[in-house]
């Protein structure tokens, strides 16, 4: 247990189990009735701004991740999605690389008021235009991604 404390005070993150691991990774873009803005969370252990993401649990489908994650973080139940784009980051974590591939989907359908479930996580939630998300100054690599995919 110290081990970790002396890493989280190295790093200023507390990594757990999952995140250590080679793992998918979800993210959802997710535009307002106007498809002017963008749905942002500020994520509190990253301390950045993201599109709402989640982790693949093994064993699950990336469709399973997408509802599951999406009723969890925001309330609301997908029925509808394309993906966008895919990409593999490598990032060093307590000293060891952990290769995630992540998924990007545009969620075209779904049902539900869209609130923050988990507050603890995400300080806030908060459409965004492409151009406020650019002035940003933390953001996640699945959100840097996605400015130069959309390119607006």
């Amino acid at each position: 247990m110290i081990d970790k404390y002396l890493q989280f005070l190295k790093e200023g993150i507390l990594y757990n189990k999952g995140d250590l691991k080679n793992h998918k990774g979800i993210a959802c873009v997710i535009w307002n009735k106007n498809k002017d803005k963008v749905l942002m969370q500020d994520h509190v252990k990253f301390n950045f701004w993201t599109l709402p993401v989640g982790k693949v649990d093994p064993g699950d489908s990336i469709d399973k991740t997408i509802k599951k994650e999406m009723k969890e973080e925001l309330n609301i139940n997908v029925s509808e999605y394309k993906l966008l784009f895919n990409w593999v980051g490598n990032y060093k974590r307590e000293g060891k690389i952990v290769k995630v591939h992540a998924y990007a989907f545009e969620i075209l359908k779904y049902s539900g008021t869209i609130k923050n479930n988990e507050p603890k996580k995400h300080r806030s939630i908060k459409w965004m235009t492409i151009q406020d998300i650019k002035k940003l100054k933390n953001i996640s690599d699945n959100t840097k991604k996605f400015l130069k995919y959309h390119k607006g």
